[in-house]
């Protein structure tokens, strides 16, 4: 059976050839917060911060100009103090429609892998009934579903290919974040960063 990791490394191999024109690299920074999904992202402006950091490669789908239909790979991590420190690498597929020729507005669906390092000690009961404290180096993989909303802003007017910089709200469904007790836990993101286009000239082979 694939798994999710290898089914990522498929999906960006066939992009990177099908769409190699059509790229854009970027980074962003992003506050987490665990809270109900979409109804809980007004926590992410004043709660505690809980940091993150992410990197991505995305292609261009489609043909048209105003209708943006987009593939992405992301890969970053974030800490959550007390809770977990968890690093996640997902596709997603996105549309998106330009409001002018500076501003868009977007959404778009992921799943992929999600490796989680708690962040407090895990003691177990051993055969001698003695509790001992459990690694934490390990980690546990997980999966995760992620829902995204957000819009980017054109640097320069007169080049929609250019330099963007973005923000986008996410909720991600992780699990199974606790056997038995937590089966799924949501978390809620906001991310803001900057895109830069990797365009190869008609020139070159």
């Amino acid at each position: 059976m694939i798994n999710v990791k290898t089914t990522c490394i498929i999906f960006l191999f066939i992009t990177n050839i099908a769409f190699a024109q059509n790229k854009r690299y970027g980074a962003e920074i992003s506050n987490n917060v665990t809270s109900y999904p979409v109804l809980g992202y007004q926590q992410l402006l004043y709660s505690q911060l809980h940091p993150g950091l992410e990197v991505f490669k995305n292609w261009k789908l489609n043909k048209n100009d105003k209708s943006i239909v987009a593939f992405q790979i992301n890969a970053g991590f974030f800490y959550h103090r007390f809770v977990q420190t968890a690093i996640r690498v997902y596709p997603s597929l996105s549309y998106s429609r330009w409001l002018g020729k500076r501003f868009n507005l977007g959404a778009g669906l992921g799943a992929g892998y999600c490796h989680s390092f708690v962040g407090n000690d895990v003691f177990i009961l051993n055969s001698e009934g003695v509790y001992e404290k459990k690694s934490s180096l390990k980690g546990r993989p997980q999966y995760i579903v992620s829902l995204e909303i957000g819009g980017s802003y054109n640097i320069y007017k007169e080049n929609p290919d250019g330099i963007r910089i973005f923000f986008a709200f996410k909720t991600f469904l992780q699990g199974t974040f606790v056997p038995g007790y937590v089966p799924v836990l949501p978390v809620n993101s906001l991310f803001i960063g900057v895109s830069l286009p990797l365009i190869k000239k008609e020139n070159e082979k």
